[in-house]
């Protein structure tokens, strides 16, 4: 298909952000999908169009756009997961129909849910474990059933966990876990040899467009991934940082599963999170891998920089701004 104009779902969001930077430097028109005025301010003041919209409604979308960057959807909210993971998604895919239109879908490497795969690729079957991953996988499901019953044309992104500028603080596991390693907070689990599966946003923007590309098989899933250790991943922090790598320690695992016990019971008693919950546990503890073999063997897409690199500028750019003591 010929480019001529792009239109980005969720745009405002985190990821949504950086995906349609990434279409204004490749000099795309873009079209960016936003419940009010107010809320695409800044996205006009770089040039981008506004479209007033829900994706939880029918989707009216300008007879020059291409392809549809569909990164709207909700992670922390349970009552608007359906409405909008699933029934914004199939809106999406309706009008990438109606409209000869590309579809280039964001999911997300968690809706493999509960594996004893170690080595996860896009083969490994999918047993979404919470609501978040369910409602995702079902909307994989939608995408998929497009392409089979009105022959949609479409590609899927599986990030892990991604990372950047732009989210709360206060709602962000990953700067949580940074500013708990500069503060000398953090201690290793099993020494630091669980899986940290993480992806920067700007990377996640860059394979979102690279697969708008007609010569990739249409209809297929890609996993986007950078696996470090926690264990590498601290030795980074603490390096950006300058802090003293020894201070960070290490906790015998039935040590820690005691803490995650009784945090998690504190919890149920005051409804606040605290210290080591048994979920991020089994986080810390976790060495299963995503792969990203087949969007490196299959696309033109190469990461820019390091991951140890991305993480590093972030680290830098906290502690300028005083997030970081």
């Amino acid at each position: 298909m010929k480019k001529k104009a792009v239109l980005v779902t969720g745009a405002t969001g985190f990821i949504g952000r950086y995906v349609t930077d990434c279409l204004i430097k490749e000099g795309l028109q873009v079209f960016a999908l936003t419940r009010t005025d107010g809320e695409g301010f800044a996205l006009k003041n770089s040039g981008v169009e506004i479209i007033n919209g829900d994706i939880t409604n029918r989707l009216v979308i300008p007879d020059e756009v291409s392809t549809i960057y569909h990164c709207a959807g909700v992670i922390g909210r349970e009552e608007d997961m359906w409405p909008v993971n699933v029934h914004g998604t199939q809106n999406a895919v309706e009008a990438a129909v109606d409209h000869n239109c590309r579809l280039i879908y964001l999911s997300s490497a968690g809706v493999v849910g509960r594996t004893t795969k170690k080595n996860v690729n896009e083969e490994t079957p999918c047993n979404p474990d919470n609501l978040y991953e369910m409602t995702k996988f079902k909307a994989e499901e939608i995408v998929i059933q497009g392409i089979k019953i009105r022959g949609l044309k479409t590609q899927i992104l599986r990030p892990s966990t991604v990372f950047g500028e732009g989210r709360e603080p206060e709602k962000d596991s990953f700067f949580q876990l940074i500013q708990a390693i500069a503060a000398g907070r953090y201690r290793h689990i099993r020494k630091g040899n669980g899986i940290y599966n993480i992806i920067y946003a700007g990377e996640v923007a860059r394979a979102m467009f690279m697969l708008d590309n007609d010569n990739i098989t249409n209809g297929r899933a890609y996993f986007i991934n950078t696996p470090v250790s926690f264990a590498e991943f601290a030795l980074t922090v603490s390096d950006s940082l300058k802090n003293n790598r020894e201070k960070i320690g290490n906790i015998p695992y039935v040590a820690a599963f005691a803490g995650a016990a009784v945090f998690s019971f504190m919890e149920l008693l005051t409804g606040k999170k605290r210290g080591l919950t048994f979920s991020r546990l089994k986080a810390l503890t976790d060495t299963r891998v995503f792969s990203q073999a087949r969007l490196l063997n299959e696309t033109d897409y190469r990461p820019l920089c390091r991951v140890d690199e991305y993480l590093k500028q972030l680290c830098n750019k906290y502690y300028r701004i005083g997030f970081l003591s």
